[in-house]
């Protein structure tokens, strides 16, 4: 079975540190790392075990510019909220990427046709892979979130079955496991009780979606899947199965420190696209993102220092970072809104319909409807 790789999401809210602290730590100096190993052929392989057809190869190149190199693994240690000098440059090749998105734009986005030379480079962090795509210089940079895959050993897959089977009392040729991603969890494997401790050691493992009929459960577990904790935040009832999707670089507020949260919502007959940011000052910002360069902020409406306590503490009692990374979006339907909930200091969020809110997990509609009455403009 084939699983998606994407960056692992550590408890940034579960901490009992309130969110204004935490933004401050999202962006630590970090170090370069020297260190390569061209094993071109397998970045080659990963690339074919979809069917993906890899960019036009320029040659094989001997050595990765350093500023190449810095660039991907300080993005990396950043996401995965790792020293710099666990993880390595596994491969790397040089391509020549179709358009200014390095062939791995969104049908949303605004891509400019012009062939931009650059780079793949695999990173590792134990035994997990994920594939980055850099123009020349590493100053554009983008994460394979296809080609990020590895495959879930069948022993650990029946141990995941088998668990879910007997907790769950569902007879085991009634499930299936449907995606997943690697993960690096906390002592907890990321699923902590009232009050429950957990040490802050990084777990390689896994993340997984079992479905059985009408219902889907995310179960948590360790490399070797000998330790399993159900997800139930996560887990939710309905036909819409959850997937997983990472944010563009252009979705993330660049000025975080300011910032509490943001969405983005695109779509509707009318093709919307526009961006709504809550301040630390309190200011609700809506940005109109249909016309380049974007609009002038306008200011929807000013909540009261007590009203952005409040929202924050929406966010942790619902427990918004275990849905990070995750992706609600109905598969049928035409003209509903996509809108994506993002935490700027982690530059991880969640997107979902609007046409299938109801379909989402109970504490992630909770979350919704407290943005949802925040991002609404006042009446006049």
């Amino acid at each position: 079975m084939k699983l998606r790789l994407t960056y692992s999401t550590s408890q940034w809210l579960k901490s009992g540190i309130t969110l204004f602290s935490l933004l401050g730590l999202f962006i630590p100096g970090v170090t370069a790392l020297a260190e390569s190993s061209p094993q071109v052929q397998a970045t080659l392989g990963s690339a074919m075990l979809l069917g993906q057809q890899p960019a036009t190869r320029k040659t094989i190149p001997n050595r990765l510019p350093g500023q190449v190199r810095n660039a991907v693994l300080q993005t990396h240690a950043r996401q995965l909220r790792v020293p710099i000098n666990q993880l390595r440059v596994v491969s790397f090749s040089q391509e020549a990427w179709s358009d200014t998105c390095l062939g791995l734009g969104r049908p949303e986005e605004g891509c400019g046709l012009m062939m931009v030379s650059g780079w793949r480079v695999e990173v590792g962090h134990g035994p997990a892979r994920w594939f980055y795509r850099t123009d020349a210089t590493g100053r554009s940079l983008r994460v394979e979130e296809v080609d990020n895959v590895g495959s879930l050993p069948q022993v650990v897959e029946r141990r995941v079955l088998a668990f879910a089977s007997r907790e769950l009392r569902i007879p085991v040729n009634q499930l299936k496991i449907v995606t997943g991603r690697s993960q690096l969890w906390n002592g907890c494997l990321g699923v902590a009780g009232p009050n429950q401790p957990c040490t802050m050691i990084g777990i390689p493992g896994w993340q997984v979606v079992v479905a059985g009929q009408q219902q889907y459960w995310v179960y948590h577990l360790n490399q070797q899947g000998t330790l399993i904790k159900r997800n139930p935040t996560t887990s939710g009832r309905g036909t819409l199965l959850p997937s997983y999707w990472q944010p563009d670089a252009s979705m993330i507020e660049t000025n975080s420190g300011d910032i509490i949260f943001q969405s983005m919502t695109s779509g509707g007959i009318a093709g919307e696209a526009y961006k709504t940011v809550l301040r630390r000052d309190g200011q609700v910002l809506r940005i109109d993102l249909r016309s380049q360069p974007p609009k002038i902020p306008t200011l929807i409406r000013k909540l009261t220092p007590q009203q952005v306590q409040t929202f924050i503490q929406t966010l942790q009692q619902n427990e918004f970072e275990d849905f990070l990374g995750f992706n609600y979006i109905p598969t049928v339907g035409a003209d509903y809104f996509t809108i994506a909930l993002i935490a700027p200091g982690s530059k991880q969020g969640t997107q979902y319909g609007d046409i299938a809110q109801d379909q989402t997990p109970p504490k992630l509609q909770q979350i919704a409807q407290a943005w949802n009455r925040i991002a609404m403009p006042d009446q006049q």
